[in-house]
């Protein structure tokens, strides 16, 4: 046995070394009754090369009964939980299951970690027992492989040593080897992924690298799409599901379609339940039936699920969060996969599993011993790979430093246009100012599903939008023009208006915004002439290049950042709404 110590700068980098998991930094050393059978055995073994691999996991207990074991395999991938071994009956444990050894880009770098490792571990009453016996072989096999593709609430997420299921963040594909039938699961979903970056970034072409025919692969994605103007769901984001279906096909693997999992719903204005989600998921059962392709409704499920549960569906999600599930919630999401898959491929790939009504935050403690703080996420360097060496990568490296930008994402794109509506959601960080909702449909172009209405809602109620902004369409609508590039006036205006803090007086026109603007002594933090250091491979992208009168996204981001230093907001937390993608 042989623990894998690192002195890697983040909890991610050191739970990927270590079989997913981090050794709690607990503010008081809690008593021994508080952590008992909480402790994590961590078991690392080599093999000489990429592929599946069967494991064969033997244990005997001690002088002590096993009580509510749970066994993992790879980064935390639950393999089997509530395993019970009596001392009296001279029992032993055994349990044969497929492990996929493949390279992966860990959280936080766009570099492949290619260690060719087998993590297994395990936790539960009577575990620590020094007299406990383990035995593991691992003999090379070929068995399909299960890819999973996708976003943070799928991942493979790390947890603390000792183990509090209540308190552990969990993708709930991370769970679904408990019923791997013959096959290994490669979880390659990141946090902060759209259908997008999880091809831009690297993660699909491992797949692409080793997919076979007969292996089968999932694929879910949308809580990041819809943050992006260009992912919308009956568009961008429809079209990349489509072309993932082709390409998987391509290779001989079975795609299958997963609708988001809802967030804890909120209401509109009349009181009713809605989903942020929910044309995302819509955009899935067209793309589904389009391609004839296997679909799984996590949305319609767990959007119900979380209605029936009330206040109690907190219990299923990490503290503070409405979006990212601990153990709990990710057993009980899996669990209806698991039994929505088998029915449709007839347990090929996933044997029957029996749905575990006892497996509550009911039946835990939600009492977890203080910790300390984790590691600052934002005291890297920062990972994207298209500013290296940019003239405003000071600018740039403020922006991360003050949480404004996105740490799973590893392309920001710093000479595209910055669309209006997609400036918000940083703008708002470095105003540490809270969206509102529900969204009264000022304007007819921003829908009340959209992720930016909360933004909209507050710019409006705020008198923070200039009305020369403002389009109108033929009806006499009003247009938000959210696609639209933005221009430096418009960034002036809004900062100049935010800056009145008398919501009376904000309203400045443009033209004195701007002139405000640069005699109070902003400047934009950034290269006018974009022609003078962007490179071919830069130009050519798909995205359009910032200029003449609109602004690029660099000088957006480092302008923000001289805005938080000029008002003392450097120490603020970010606003209450701001989803942190779980990756410290």
């Amino acid at each position: 046995m042989k623990k894998q110590n690192d002195n890697s700068s983040t909890d991610a980098e050191l739970a990927l070394k270590n079989g997913g998991w981090n050794d709690r930094r607990f503010e008081v050393e809690p008593a021994k009754e508080e952590i008992a059978g909480r402790k994590v055995t961590i078991l690392r073994y080599e093999v000489s090369e990429f592929g599946t691999y069967k494991v064969t996991f033997e244990l005997k207990p001690g002088k002590r009964d096993i009580e509510n074991m749970t066994l993992f395999a790879g980064r935390r991938n639950m393999i089997e939980r509530n395993i019970n071994i009596s001392v009296g009956n001279n029992e032993a444990y055994k349990k044969e299951f497929y492990v996929a050894v493949t390279p992966y880009i860990p959280a936080l770098s766009p570099k492949r970690c290619n260690d060719k490792v087998i993590f297994v571990s395990f936790t539960g009453a009577g575990t620590d027992d020094p007299k406990v016996k383990v035995n593991v072989s691992i003999t090379r096999e070929e068995v399909p492989i299960i890819w999973v593709a996708g976003d943070s609430t799928l991942t493979d997420q790390n947890a603390g040593n000792p183990y509090f299921p209540y308190g552990s963040c969990a993708g709930w594909a991370q769970t679904i080897s408990r019923a791997a039938n013959h096959a290994a699961v490669c979880n390659l979903a990141h946090s902060g992924m759209t259908s997008n970056c999880f091809r831009d970034d690297g993660h699909y072409d491992i797949a692409k690298e080793l997919m076979k025919k007969g292996d089968l692969f999932l694929i879910q994605f949308g809580h990041n799409d819809q943050k992006r103007r260009n992912l919308a769901a009956f568009g961008g984001y429809e079209e990349n599901l489509k072309r993932y279906i082709e390409e998987v096909r391509s290779f001989g693997a079975i795609p299958v379609l997963c609708t988001p999992i809802s967030r804890i719903p909120g209401k509109d204005e009349f009181g009713k339940f809605y989903s942020m989600l929910d044309q995302y998921s819509k955009a899935c059962y067209k793309a589904a039936k389009e391609t004839d392709t296997i679909l799984v409704d996590l949305h319609d499920y767990t959007f119900k699920k979380w209605i029936e549960y009330g206040d109690r569906a907190r219990d299923y999600f990490i503290k503070g969060d409405i979006t990212h599930t601990n153990e709990y919630g990710a057993v009980l999401i899996a669990d209806f996969f698991l039994n929505s898959i088998k029915e449709k491929l007839d347990e090929k790939y996933f044997s029957k599993i029996e749905e575990d009504s006892l497996f509550t935050p009911d039946t835990d403690t939600k009492d977890i011993p203080k910790e300390l703080p984790s590691k600052d996420v934002f005291s890297i360097e920062p990972p994207f790979v298209d500013t290296v060496g940019i003239p405003e990568y000071e600018g740039i490296k403020k922006a991360f430093r003050y949480g404004l930008l996105d740490p799973c994402v590893m392309h920001l794109h710093p000479y595209a246009v910055m669309p209006r509506a997609q400036l918000l959601m940083v703008m708002f960080k470095a105003f540490r100012l809270a969206g509102k909702r529900p969204y009264l449909n000022e304007y007819a172009d921003i829908n009340e599903l959209d992720w930016d209405a909360g933004y909209v809602q507050a710019l409006y109620d705020g008198n923070l939008i200039d009305p020369e902004t403002i389009a109108k369409d033929e009806s006499g609508n009003l247009l938000f023009r959210p696609d639209d590039p933005l221009t430096y006036r418009e960034f002036a205006s809004f900062i100049i208006r935010y800056l009145e803090k008398d919501i009376t007086k904000r309203d400045i026109s443009l033209s004195e915004c701007e002139k405000r603007f640069y005699e109070s002594g902003f400047k934009i933090y950034g290269a006018r002439s974009i022609a003078d250091h962007v490179n071919e491979s830069v130009r050519n992208e798909k995205y359009r290049l910032a200029e003449g009168e609109y602004i690029s996204r660099v000088e957006v981001y480092s302008t923000l950042s001289l805005f938080i230093e000029g008002t003392g907001d450097t120490g603020k937390e970010l606003p209450s709404d701001v989803e942190v993608h779980p990756v410290h």
